[in-house]
């Protein structure tokens, strides 16, 4: 055996016992800071929240057995999130909260999903403050076939006639509905006709309704729930009813267009053949002056009576310059 392979092989096991040295100390270092950690973990006090265990409805009472404490891992708790069950549901009547909105189970409670201690869950603490709630009469057809339930959005069309035919505006569009009737949850999810809905909006959307309630009639369009953004909308005539196809209708107006340009081309066509036919006569009729000039007179025999001479030819000639038709009475010589 050569001396080079020993030595690689002395170098390679040297190497290996190294690593392997190496490896222990690193693994048996992370042990310890594991175990410290976990010992300063059980010093530290840990969080809790509480959470719905079952759903929750609109004007559902939170009760004990309702919910429960869920340990949270971060050292940042939510704010307004209850720490404890006792501190949620309190001790008496007079500390019952009421949820105002759908609360599924596992999701935190938070202030504002629930009442304040002791008060009612009313349509009025489901109100976004410096909003307003306000109501309109629909039927099966104005409130799209009782489709719309409490927490949809919805356009409000205004349907009215000042004496020029009627026609339909979009009055609001993407209003939330936070009751239909005398309903407010917003997990009802079965259609039913209902009489009136009612909306939550600013005050002057809410002057717009009233007023547009007594001037016109009123109807509901369902929104998809999450198109949010508004819609540039045009007034609707009994006009556009006609306008069907607005394709149709480009093609009829280019084809007008293109009759209008080929009148207008004929028209320049034949005002210039016009011009044309007048300057040709007029330079016949210079000629025929110039050779009438140039031509001696015959002399007359005193007793022989003159020749009677025929009438001139005239013929009137028309032409049109710019729109503008004028009238020329020109010498005719043609035919003699």
């Amino acid at each position: 055996m050569r001396a080079s392979t020993v030595i690689s092989f002395v170098v390679a096991l040297v190497l290996a016992g190294l690593a392997v040295v190496g490896v222990r100390g690193w693994l048996e270092a992370q042990r310890v800071s594991l175990a410290q950690s976990a010992q300063q973990d059980e010093g530290k006090p840990k969080n809790y929240v509480v959470v719905a265990k079952e759903s929750l409805g609109f004007g559902d009472r939170v009760t004990g057995d309702r919910v429960e404490l869920l340990e949270w891992a971060s050292d940042r708790v939510p704010e307004g999130a209850f720490r404890t069950v006792e501190e949620l549901v309190g001790a008496g009547e007079e500390d019952a909260r009421y949820a105002l909105s759908s609360i599924e189970p596992g999701e935190l409670i938070l202030p504002g999903k629930i009442t304040t201690p002791g008060q009612r869950a009313k349509l009025s603490t489901a109100i976004t403050p410096g909003m307003r709630a306000i109501s309109i009469r629909v039927n099966d057809v104005l409130g799209v076939a009782g489709f719309v339930l409490p927490g949809d959005r919805v356009d409000v069309m205004l349907t009215r006639d000042e004496g020029r035919g009627p026609f339909v505006d979009i009055l609001l569009q993407g209003v939330r509905v936070v009751a239909i009737d005398q309903t407010a949850d917003d997990r009802t999810d079965q259609p039913s006709v209902v009489r009136t809905v009612t909306f939550e909006v600013t005050t002057d959307e809410a002057q717009k309704l009233t007023l547009a309630a007594n001037i016109g009639t009123l109807s509901l369009a369902l929104r998809n729930i999450g198109a949010g953004q508004m819609e540039k909308t045009d007034r609707v005539t009994v006009v556009d009813l006609n306008d069907i196809d607005s394709s149709k209708r480009d093609q009829e107006l280019a084809r007008a267009q293109a009759e209008l340009a080929a009148a207008r081309a004929a028209q320049d066509q034949t005002s210039a053949e016009a011009l044309a036919r007048v300057a040709k006569l007029e330079s016949e009729l210079e000629q025929l002056r110039q050779a009438a000039a140039e031509k001696p007179a015959e002399p007359v025999a005193a007793e022989a009576p003159a020749p009677a001479t025929a009438d001139p030819d005239f013929a009137n000639v028309g032409v049109i310059r710019g729109g503008q038709r004028a009238e020329y009475r020109v010498l005719s010589y043609f035919g003699q």
